[in-house]
């Protein structure tokens, strides 16, 4: 433990010389009308202690003059490892003509954190949504730096569902007294999840994946090492006749970043979404390979459901994390191994390219799927197939 402490100080000093100002990488061309505000509120859950910081944007009123643009700042070992600029502005006053706002929840990966996407909620709030991304205690950056480990990994499934529905629970309860900025600004009958990574298999679930923890308990019986094993003790207790289904009736559509999770739910699992959902693929990821994590999700969804391919992106590609890593500097790159490469600088497509695509194709498919706009069935097709054939879009029909 000594020797721990001792390197964690270490580090610590390390890092505090190294949280250089980076700066975010927003989809210029999709940002809307509106400025953007931010804001950070805490959220509890006290039946499972839980106590998540969770950042808030919202369109905002006007830009104001006299506060700065925001930084965000990620936190580890009790300190800031990384800065990035953005073009929120914090606490401002929200824009509430129109009444409230359609809600989006954004998952981040494992061992990011809640700015993992903020040039996409950024996006998202410039054209009138309420966005709300919490970190997901025990697979933050912070518990990156320590490892996360199977077990840990495994009860962070069963808790990110959860999270989420207990953020909305949050906006929720907020009435439209206007003591808080957040105050009546939710509109719950318009909610979406979105997610990268390990958050697409969480959006997965909020929208009725099912995991069949039947099938899992055979499979392990004859493979007791699988990482998926670590499940069972989580899941069991919670299945109904051997499968356990987690689905928020609140979300309405769902959108996966280079997503996890097809070797947890499968095929027959996928299945039991009931939402429609825009998959993005990353044909270059090595972490998630597009053949066999984010196709095969795709091909498993009954209800609307589209995928962009993303030609030459990474698995961090269509992200901030990117820009997390290099804030934070050597220290990243040299204990995240080949995973800090995964779709980050050179041989990769520009990270503000693959935001513009995947911020067009998400805000079409809100406007097809939260608002039954018809007119908007045409612009998803056209953001699906923006710089086809270099990025490949399919699609299945919408229906309205």
């Amino acid at each position: 433990m000594l020797n721990r402490l001792v390197f964690a100080g270490m580090l610590s000093s390390i890092v505090g010389c190294m949280g250089s100002l980076s700066p975010a990488r927003p989809a210029a061309e999709a940002m809307g009308a509106h400025p953007v505000g931010v804001t950070t509120i805490r959220v509890a859950d006290e039946s499972r202690e839980r106590n998540l910081a969770v950042e808030v944007w919202y369109p905002a009123d006007h830009d104001d003059s006299e506060v700065d643009p925001a930084v965000y700042e990620v936190q580890a070992m009790g300190g800031t490892v990384a800065r990035l600029r953005s073009k929120a502005q914090r606490e401002v006053a929200p824009w509430r003509d129109g009444g409230p706002r359609p809600v989006i929840l954004l998952s981040h990966g494992a061992g990011s954190n809640r700015f993992g996407s903020s040039s996409l909620a950024e996006v998202l709030a410039s054209n009138g949504y309420l966005v709300a991304a919490p970190d997901h205690d025990g697979q933050t950056t912070a518990d990156k730096f320590w490892g996360i480990s199977e077990r840990e990994r495994a009860q962070s499934a069963y808790d990110r569902p959860l999270d989420l529905s207990r953020v909305l629970d949050a906006l929720e309860r907020r009435p439209a007294i206007g003591d808080h900025l957040l105050d009546g600004l939710a509109d719950m009958s318009k909610v979406a999840v979105g997610g990268h990574s390990f958050g697409g298999r969480t959006a997965l679930a909020m929208v009725g994946a099912r995991f069949d923890v039947e099938r899992q308990q055979r499979e392990c019986a004859a493979h007791p090492q699988d990482q998926l094993c670590y499940t069972l003790p989580i899941f069991a207790p919670h299945a109904n006749a051997g499968r356990y289904r987690y689905r928020d009736d609140r979300v309405k559509a769902a959108f996966l970043i280079a997503p996890a999770g097809f070797e947890f739910y499968r095929s027959d699992g996928i299945e039991q979404v009931d939402a429609p959902v825009l998959v993005v693929g990353a044909k270059r990821d090595r972490k998630m390979p597009y053949a066999v994590r984010h196709k095969p999700i795709f091909d498993a969804l009954k209800p609307d459901h589209y995928l962009l391919g993303l030609e030459d992106a990474g698995h961090l590609t269509a992200t901030d994390v990117c820009a997390i890593i290099d804030s934070i500097g050597f220290l990243a790159k040299a204990t995240g191994g080949d995973d800090v490469k995964d779709g980050c600088g050179e041989g990769y497509m520009p990270t503000g390219e693959a935001l513009e695509l995947v911020s067009n194709a998400a805000l079409a498919f809100l406007d097809v799927h939260l608002y039954n706009d018809a007119g908007a069935v045409a612009r998803l097709e056209v953001a699906l197939n923006a710089a086809a054939p270099k990025h490949i879009a399919a699609r299945a029909p919408a229906t309205l």
